[in-house]
Parts: C-alpha cells; sequence; structure tokens
C-alpha cells in the first residue's frame, strides 16, 4: 500500500467551523483509539445508508447539496479532491444549497468532501462517459429523409431528425458509453439499421438495431482476498479509492505488483453492520467496485450473519392483494355494475389472506413482500375496455388500488389499520420486510385533494386541444392516465408538500420498511426530494431504513435520474427484462443481446446496484405465455386474455421460466417474483394476468417449477457472492447456446450456466480449479462441466 496517499478520519476542516472541525477531531481521536470503547448502544444499530456516487456530466454537473442532510445536517463547505474550495450557491427558488463541478477528477472515479459542524462525508462522483457517435442511413429513390428514435428518445418521445450528409442522412447523438437500441423511421414505417448486423428481437416480432459506444468492458480485475487481513489486487497502472461507510479511508496507486491492503478503521469492530467500499480506476476507465459489509471489524463470510436489513440480500415478492387470498369473507364485495366483466372485478382477496399466507411465502424463502395499493379506492366502476371486432367491453372496479380516493387509510374491501399492523408484525417476526404500494402521480376525481382543489392537476387539454391522456414521454410530467384520474401538479410546493405528507404518514403510523411508488418518471424531482427528506428526518434517529423503488419505463439515463442519494434508492430494470423475454422466449435465443443490455445496466446502475429484476409484473403478460407460444410474437396480449382461455400449450414454458428464475437469481439487483410466477402461472396481459392465485392443485410441471424456483432462491441466500459479488455474464466461446453468469466475493465464486439449447453442453474451466455442484443438472470430469440440455447448473468454484 501507498502509505503516502493514506487518509485520517479528519483531514481538513470547513474555512467557517474550524472551532467545531477541531472538537470533532479529539472526539474521533477518542473513538478511533480507544478499541472497544465506543458507546456499546451503537452496537445493534442499522446500518448507515450508503450515499451513491454521483455521476458527472460533460461540461459542468449541478448537485443539490440538500440530498446530503441525511448525513451531514446543513452544510458548511464543499471541497475539491485537490484541496480546493467549491463555491455554494443558494437557490433562490426553494433556498436549497447549490454546487456547480466544472472539474473532472484526475481518475475515472474520484470525490469532494462536505463538511457540516466539523463533520465531513466525501461523496463519490464519476468521470462523464459520454461520446459523440455519427449514424449515417444511406438515401434512396424510397428515402429521401429520416428520423432515428430508440432507448435515448424514449422509444415513444419524439425521434431525432437527421441531415442531408452527401449520398447519406445522419446524425450525431452524445450517448454515454455502453449499447444503446435505436430503428429509423422514414415515410411512416419504423425499421432496423441495414447496415448495423448487431441487432435483437424487441418482442413484438421484430428487431432493433443495437450501438455499442465506447469499448467492450471486460471482466473486472478488482479481486479481495481476508485471510487477517483484507488484501486486494488490480490492474498496476490504476488507481484506487477505499470508503469506510461514506468516508475515503485510503487512496493510492495501485504498485507494481497489484496488491494493496485494506485497513479497517477501530470503530468497526463496535458496529454489527458496516460496508467497505473499493473502487479501483485509470484515467478513463472504472472497474466494478467491491461492496463488502462488515461485522464487528471482520467481512461477512457467513450470509447467516445478514438480516432483511441488508438490502442486497432481499428476495421480492409482489401480490396483488385481491388477487391472493381470501382470508376474511366478511369483508367481501363485488362492482354491481353490469358493465364490469368478471374478471375486472373484486375477487376477495385481503390483508387477512395475505397473513395467512406467509408460511407459504416463507418457505419458498421471499424475505421483502411488495403489496399492491391498500388505500380507499371508489366503490363504483370506472375505465372502459372495448374491442369493435368481438363487441366485447368492460368497466372495472377498483380491486387494483391503484384509483386512490384517498390516499391514507386501509380499503374497507382489504382490512383494517388494526390488521395490517398485525400483518406487519407477523411479517418482521418471520424475519422478512414489507413494502407497499403508493400512488402519487394521480388520484381518482373523488379524492378530496382533487375535489378541494381542482386547481392542483395539469391540464386536461392541450393548446392545441387535444386531451392530454396516455402521453407518456411527449407530456411525460403533465398527462393523465384517464379522464377521471387528474394528474396532480406535482411542482407547486402546496401540491408535494401535502401529497409527501400523505406518503409520509404510512411511515410514521405503520411499521412499513419502504415504499414501491408508482409511475415515477411522470413524477417531478421535487416531489422526491422532499418526500425522502421528510422520511429521512422521521427515521434519522431511531435509524430506521425504509427502502423506496420506483417504476419507470423508459431509457436508462432517465431511468436512473431518480437513483440518487436524496432520491430514490433504486428502479425496476425493464430494458434488463425486455432482453431477457427476447432472449428466452425466442426459438434461439440471442444470449449475445442480452449480454449486451446486462453490461448496460452495470454500466448505468453500477456494480452493486438495488435495481429490481421482474419475473413478470402486473402490466405484463406471463411469460410462461409467451414462452411456451400460447401468445404468439406481436398480437394484441390484452385482447388475447379477453378472447380465449390461455393455458400451458407445452412443457417450454416451464423450461423458459427456469432459465429467468436461474438467471434472476445469479446477477446483480434485487429479484423480484409476481406472484404465481413460481409455478409459471399463464395469462395475457391486464387484466388475465391478474387471475386469483392458486395455493393447491397444481400439476406436477408446476410443482417441479415450485422447486426450481425454491432451490434458485435457497442458493442466492446462502452465497455471499450471489448478493455481494462482482458480476460477469457471458457466452462461453466453446457452448454456443450457453449463458454463464459469473459472481466472486471475498475469493468465493460462484458460476452459473443456463444451457439454451436441445443438447448437452461441455464447458471447459481454468486449469487448477476444484469444481463441486451446487445446484442443477450437470456433471463435472476434471475442469471441464456438462450441462444437461436446456437445464441450469450453478457451481462452487476454487482455485487451488
Amino acid at each position: 500500500m501507498n502509505s503516502s496517499h493514506k487518509r485520517e478520519s479528519i483531514t481538513r476542516p470547513s474555512s467557517k467551523s474550524k472551532g467545531h472541525a477541531y472538537a470533532w477531531f479529539f472526539v474521533s481521536l477518542l473513538l478511533t483509539t480507544a478499541n472497544g470503547c465506543v458507546d456499546s448502544s451503537r452496537v445493534n444499530q442499522i446500518a448507515e445508508s450508503l450515499i451513491l456516487p454521483v455521476q458527472l456530466t460533460p461540461d459542468s454537473t449541478r448537485i443539490v447539496l440538500n440530498d446530503f442532510h441525511a448525513w451531514t445536517g446543513p452544510i458548511d463547505s464543499a471541497i475539491w479532491e485537490d484541496g480546493s474550495i467549491i463555491h455554494i450557491q443558494r437557490n433562490s427558488e426553494d433556498g436549497s444549497d447549490v454546487i456547480v463541478l466544472k472539474k473532472t477528477p484526475h481518475h475515472g472515479i474520484g470525490h469532494f468532501e462536505l463538511w457540516s459542524a466539523g463533520k465531513r462525508v466525501d461523496i463519490p462522483v464519476l468521470k462523464s462517459t459520454k461520446r459523440s457517435v455519427t449514424v449515417k442511413l444511406e438515401k434512396s429513390d424510397g428515402i429521401q429523409s429520416a428520423s432515428i428514435m430508440g432507448s435515448f428518445t424514449n422509444w415513444q418521445a419524439s425521434p431525432i431528425p437527421m441531415h442531408p450528409d452527401g449520398d447519406s442522412l445522419s446524425v450525431t447523438l452524445n450517448l454515454n458509453k455502453g449499447n444503446h437500441l435505436y430503428q429509423f423511421m422514414a415515410n411512416g414505417k419504423e425499421f432496423p439499421d441495414p447496415t448495423n448486423s448487431n441487432q435483437m428481437a424487441n418482442g413484438f416480432g421484430g428487431f432493433n438495431s443495437v450501438l455499442s459506444v465506447g469499448e467492450h468492458s471486460d471482466p473486472a480485475s478488482l479481486t479481495c482476498s481476508f485471510e487477517e487481513a483484507l488484501h486486494c489486487r488490480a490492474q498496476p497502472s490504476s488507481a484506487y479509492l477505499v470508503f469506510y461507510n461514506n468516508m475515503l479511508i485510503d487512496q493510492g496507486d495501485i504498485p507494481d505488483s497489484g496488491v494493496f491492503q485494506v485497513s479497517l478503521p477501530n470503530e468497526a469492530h463496535n458496529l454489527n453492520r458496516s460496508h467497505i467500499r473499493i473502487w479501483t480506476a485509470d484515467e478513463f476507465n472504472v472497474e466494478q467496485n467491491a461492496l463488502i459489509p462488515i461485522h464487528k471489524g471482520s467481512p461477512i463470510q457467513d450470509p447467516a450473519l445478514l438480516t432483511r436489513h441488508d438490502q442486497h440480500s432481499m428476495v421480492m415478492y409482489f401480490l396483488m392483494v385481491d388477487r391472493f387470498k381470501n382470508g376474511n369473507t366478511a369483508n367481501d364485495w363485488r362492482s354491481n355494475d353490469p358493465g364490469v366483466q368478471n374478471a375486472a372485478n373484486h375477487q376477495g382477496g385481503d390483508l387477512d389472506g395475505v397473513r395467512q399466507s406467509l408460511a407459504y411465502l416463507d418457505s419458498l424463502g421471499v424475505n421483502t413482500v411488495w403489496i399492491s395499493p391498500i388505500a380507499p379506492n371508489p366503490d363504483d366502476a370506472w375505465g372502459f375496455w372495448s374491442d369493435d371486432s368481438t363487441n366485447l367491453t368492460s368497466k372495472f372496479s377498483g380491486y387494483h388500488g391503484y384509483w386512490p380516493i384517498r390516499s391514507t387509510g386501509i380499503d374497507h374491501r382489504f382490512g383494517t389499520k388494526a390488521g395490517f399492523d398485525s400483518l406487519v408484525t407477523d411479517i418482521h417476526d418471520q424475519g422478512m420486510n414489507i413494502l407497499m404500494d403508493y400512488v402519487a402521480n394521480h388520484v381518482h376525481q373523488d379524492h378530496p385533494v382533487y375535489q378541494q382543489h381542482p386547481d392542483w392537476v395539469t391540464n386536461l387539454y392541450l393548446p392545441d386541444g387535444s386531451m392530454n391522456t396516455q402521453l407518456w414521454d411527449s407530456q411525460r410530467l403533465t398527462t393523465w392516465f384517464d379522464t377521471f384520474m387528474p394528474t396532480l401538479d406535482l411542482e407547486r410546493p402546496e401540491v408535494y408538500e401535502t401529497m409527501t405528507d400523505s406518503a409520509l404518514w404510512w411511515v410514521q403510523n405503520t411499521g412499513i420498511d419502504g415504499f414501491r411508488h408508482d409511475a415515477t418518471k411522470h413524477i417531478p424531482e421535487v416531489f422526491w426530494r422532499r418526500l425522502t427528506a421528510k422520511v429521512n428526518n422521521h427515521t434519522k434517529a431511531s435509524g430506521r431504513k425504509i427502502f423506496q423503488i420506483g417504476e419507470t419505463y423508459g431509457a436508462p439515463e432517465l431511468i436512473k435520474k431518480y437513483v440518487a442519494s436524496g432520491m430514490i434508492d433504486a428502479q425496476f430494470d425493464f430494458n434488463l427484462y425486455d432482453a431477457q423475454v427476447a432472449a428466452f422466449t425466442a426459438d434461439e435465443p440471442d444470449l449475445k443481446a442480452l449480454v449486451q443490455i446486462a453490461e448496460q445496466s452495470i454500466s448505468t446502475y453500477g456494480a452493486h446496484h438495488l435495481m429490481g429484476n421482474i419475473t413478470g409484473n402486473q402490466d405484463r403478460p406471463r411469460f410462461t405465455s409467451l414462452a411456451d407460444g400460447a401468445l404468439a410474437p406481436g398480437e394484441d396480449t390484452k385482447l388475447a386474455g379477453w378472447t380465449r382461455e390461455i393455458r400451458h400449450v407445452n412443457q417450454s414454458g416451464f423450461t423458459r421460466m427456469g432459465w429467468l428464475i436461474s438467471c434472476l437469481m445469479s446477477q446483480a439487483g434485487i429479484p423480484c417474483i409476481y406472484y404465481g410466477d413460481e409455478i409459471a402461472d399463464v395469462g395475457g396481459n391486464d387484466p388475465d394476468n391478474r387471475r386469483m392465485m392458486r395455493f393447491e392443485g397444481w400439476s406436477e410441471h408446476e410443482r417441479n417449477m415450485w422447486s426450481l424456483t425454491h432451490d434458485r432462491i435457497q442458493l442466492r441466500k446462502t452465497r455471499m457472492s450471489m448478493m455481494y459479488g462482482q458480476s460477469r455474464m457471458y457466452t462461453p466461446t466453446e457452448a454456443t447456446g450457453v449463458l454463464a453468469i459469473e459472481r466472486t466475493y471475498l475469493g468465493e465464486k460462484t458460476l452459473t450456466f443456463i444451457n439454451t439449447t436441445k443438447e448437452a453442453k461441455r464447458i471447459y474451466l481454468e486449469p487448477k480449479t476444484t469444481t463441486s455442484l451446487l445446484v442443477g443438472q450437470a456433471e463435472i470430469i476434471d475442469n471441464a462441466v456438462t450441462i444437461a440440455p436446456e437445464k441450469s447448473a450453478a457451481f462452487d468454484i476454487q482455485i487451488n
């Protein structure tokens, strides 16, 4: 280790608060030198939340300092990594403090300091990876003008015009490093790039072109091991930064040997949970970092030391309350409107049913339950679906919970506040978390907020007189989901203060562990900042953690915009899910395209992100029915669910769901099972994908699917590498049709293979390795493994 770069716990006081800084220095000195003398009340505290790295933009980056108040309090000064002062500005609109970073770190990752009353935190910053890329389309008799659209325009947004460039049309895009999907648009038609052979199926019977920006990411070179001390190895030409919780404790150039040692502060010996983060980077590129949870001064190598508060260990299960289990027939209710078809009506599921099913969820192995919204919804029928070709129509009851007429309290069809409190207690007693779905973007027109303040909503009509409904991208922050669901103008202080107070009510009055936020991208950033600040202020004294995960369909850059310290913790990775659906439901899976999108997720969200990886959800047709051909590519899956009984067609739906489950449980992020997918349930789109959960009467294939899901969950929960490991997804060169996922953590390596072909595949491992089968169907001979046709297997790999 290059000791000349060693950081002390406190290095530089604010120019405004030197007296406080020196006082804090002596307190810190006492805490860190008198090993074992830290206040014993801190031993059982929940771990401090980790500040997420700030992604810099090419020219200047505006950072709202109030986002860090949960860790610092009011900020006195900000200091760049070279010791220079960063000017703090006051935002005249809302009084928040901001800084504008125009500097670039010397390496791919750097940092700046924030000081508050003598206390320092260090904020990691990532150098911008944006590159200018020119895309061309050759002119022809039929194409004289064109535009381009893709993941970088959120697809539905206005396409970018292309300009004449000799015999071609061209456009220059400024894109982040990674892979971007796109199509051209000309003469009213969309089509992939005819000169780009790198394509992936779009799930609708066609293909998207893949634009790769920057160099392909090599496997992570940073490896760490622990024997008496924490030793790390990386590329000698790089530099390293070591953070303990949210303080930079060491940095330097990696020596020629490639080996450096990390020393833990003495304070770590007195805490049940703290964290070490290690980054390595050259001038331009950042390697996958290491995230190591610490228990009383030692890196955790036994998963039994993890608790439900360790968010990387979460395995989530999403259930729709009305469609899960009817535990109390006394609160049953159905709309008597003759226009409501049975599939669109209440079915009787309730909170008592969820409570009675906890043993089932525990036996499956999940440890985080996400329930659909439970706030009151209207009693009468709303909405309308129709199909001219069949004359089928239906209204809907509010069984799903997404039409709130109040934002607090419990819908009478689901139970009572006391019943919900009992459910939360029982979930915690099982060692599980509970997340509740919260709707902030819109309310039902009967909601008191709209009834009392009809001017608190966005305009239903646009200036040209057209209706501002379902314009998801062109009117992202103002569009109405339907004419009876006003979108709140959450840019206005009186509106976002009221609605964030409603969300905070659930934190103040229940024991929930977090939120799933509906329609996240349709809500302005000021709402998320205000809500998170209120939650942090309420929970700071107790150390209680509130996990917030959002729902946003769009480009990775848009999705990540909301995932930041001071906003929300994660979102669902729908781009990765779409790539998995395209790969695992195809006759010949395009695993290369899946690997590219997976690499994009790691590059965008980080090696240890908490993004949700789903088997499906309430807005998508069931994966199994896409996989076995019950639903045809490109067909109207909502209409299919209304007009025919969708069943299992063959075994392939189960087989391919096994691939998806194995993939989700092996990769970075939080795996999330949509209720019924553990038995590969079937269905079209909404409402056919919301059938009542079946707990019995399973077929042999369904029982086997449940067992596979259970086994893969157990594997994930009992391997530190599967939860905290650095990741590599690839396709072995000698085994076409096989997907490999490698996770490594402190010398533990788990290697998962998914064979998507109908023949056995042999893969040769590194020489001098000892391999043992953890789960699945495979043979091991010397340093080669053979994976059974259409099966997956996971191995423990030990390098001798």
